[in-house]
């Protein structure tokens, strides 16, 4: 008896793992795959103008980004991003026409040309010489050691000023005993 009720039990089992139970799943797989796509594809000239404005500073708060800064003067900013964007305007079309109205601090980061190209390249050589300058100074400082290792300890026959008080000393302290 024992057997047939296994067998049985097998088979109810395997009856819950059939595959058009899946079927539900696989389903809702097919679907999202296909949505998300085509979600991404429309980008809104709001998300745009977030991106474009992330990249201008606030011309009234130092060190501020466009797209984080409620002033009134930002909104009127924003609404131009995004009239500019509406027209047909590209992000750096946007971008460099606030750069010809209001210069290149306008700019979050500062442009890779000119004069404004030794603001990047000034702390990297910068940062190189320093890296030498502590590689050489750990390179005398460790040759000074391994000398002073070779130097004569203090064990040694030569008199020092250090060493013939500690032997007076040694020679009272024997004395007295």
């Amino acid at each position: 008896m024992k057997g047939k009720r296994q067998k049985a039990e097998g088979k109810n089992q395997r009856r819950g793992r059939h595959p058009l139970c899946l079927l539900p799943f696989a389903f809702c797989l097919l679907f999202s795959l296909i949505a998300l796509p085509a979600r991404a594809q429309t980008v809104l000239p709001e998300d745009q103008m977030y991106q474009i404005a992330k990249q201008l500073n606030c011309p009234t708060c130092a060190g501020r980004n466009l797209a984080d800064c409620p002033t009134d003067t930002c909104t009127q900013w924003k609404q131009e991003i995004v009239s500019q964007l509406k027209d047909g305007k590209s992000g750096d079309e946007v971008l460099t026409y606030f750069r010809g109205r209001f210069g290149d601090q306008v700019l979050q980061e500062p442009p890779k040309e000119g004069f404004t190209l030794l603001m990047w390249v000034v702390p990297v050589l910068a940062a190189a010489v320093l890296i030498v300058v502590a590689l050489l100074a750990a390179q005398r400082a460790s040759s000074r050691n391994r000398k002073s290792a070779n130097l004569p300890t203090a064990s040694s026959n030569q008199a020092t000023p250090a060493n013939s008080y500690e032997t007076e000393l040694e020679q009272q302290v024997k004395d007295a005993s």
